[in-house]
């Protein structure tokens, strides 16, 4: 009967064969690592408030990192600080309205539109308590001339609620100079200015008018987004804010967008289905990044008439008559052909 004798060159063997253990160990963190490395980033605008919600939904849900992408969203207080930062290569995408983007083009950008993300008109007239508006129950256009000699913020100066608020004043027969125009930045800086009287109305996107519905501190005046205004701005709906990257980064990242694509598509399919109506309302909550008071009631206000306006699928004929009504209102020089723009996901 043989008997199993452990040979002299085994316990030599057993150092070597732990060297082997760890290197493999190793490069398996290696290529781990260089996975991770190759992972393309795509860093996309947001705003305080409910800002890119659909963008929110996809970083929470992880539907980025399914689709082999990782989506960081960048928070900014305007769409032209965003468009800048774009322009500079810091960020991959911008959302926003047409007003911002379709200047650019007409500058010389190169820009390609990707998707919407919000396509109802998003900037509201608003005034506040202090403002007597006898014209009120008239509607637009009558309510304008309420704000003759008045103070109107808007986000920033050269912003879409600057545009739109100027061509709700021509739409009621005035001018830009019959009101003064100033810059409250976004909702978190824009409620102070408001309630502080440093301007009596102002031309703002939501939480502002969620603002007005539960705190009580102003009402609305005009909503464009429910038929409300000039045609021009009325027909913006389908195209009233874009997701935009620059030409070069389309042709180079095609594979990325198409990841994009396909993540804001699934988060556009996960927050209209009526089943997910309470994590929708969670996860707005969560990301509700302005403190003030009644904050939950706030974002319910706001989620309420907001969310059927985001959807992923931009209407190209709605984003062609936004570039010919900012060449009709003097805003871009020529006509831009937004066909050639459209890289759709």
């Amino acid at each position: 009967m043989s008997t199993f004798t452990l040979s002299h060159a085994e316990p030599a063997r057993r150092p070597a064969l732990r060297r082997l253990g760890r290197s493999i160990a190793a490069l398996g963190f290696a290529f781990a690592s260089l996975a991770q490395a190759q992972t393309e980033t795509v860093r996309i605008a947001d705003y305080p408030g409910i800002g890119n919600f659909l963008a929110r939904i996809a970083v929470a849900h992880k539907l980025c990192d399914k689709h082999g992408i990782r989506c960081e969203p960048r928070t900014f207080p305007s769409a032209p600080v965003a468009m800048q930062t774009l322009l500079a290569g810091d960020i991959e995408v911008a959302w926003t309205p047409p007003e911002v983007f379709l200047q650019a083009v007409a500058k010389g950008a190169s820009l390609k539109v990707i998707g919407s993300g919000a396509t109802s008109p998003v900037f509201f007239l608003l005034a506040g308590n202090h403002l007597e508006t006898p014209n009120a129950a008239k509607g637009y256009p009558a309510v304008m001339r309420d704000l003759a000699g008045k103070k109107v913020g808007v986000v920033a100066r050269g912003s879409s609620s600057e545009f739109q608020l100027i061509t709700l004043l021509q739409g009621a027969g005035m001018k830009a100079d019959d009101v003064t125009i100033v810059a409250v930045g976004a909702p978190n800086t824009a409620l102070p200015a408001l309630t502080g009287k440093q301007v009596d109305a102002m031309m703002l996107f939501q939480p502002m008018p969620a603002f007005c519905e539960v705190l009580k501190v102003c009402r609305l005046l005009v909503d464009p987004g429910n038929g409300e205004g000039p045609p021009d701005i009325v027909k913006l709906s389908g195209a009233a804010v874009a997701l935009v990257v620059r030409g070069d980064y389309a042709q180079k990242k095609a594979a990325a967008l198409d990841a994009l694509g396909k993540a804001m598509r699934e988060a556009d399919q996960w927050a209209h289905d009526p089943a997910n109506l309470e994590a929708v309302r969670k996860l707005a909550n969560e990301t509700f990044n302005i403190d003030v008071p009644q904050a939950a009631a706030v974002v319910d206000a706001m989620l309420t008439p907001s969310l059927p306006n985001y959807r992923f699928s931009l209407d190209p004929k709605a984003l062609q008559h936004a570039a010919e009504y900012l060449h009709r209102s003097g805003q871009i020089d020529r006509v831009v052909d937004t066909s050639t723009l459209l890289d759709l996901r």
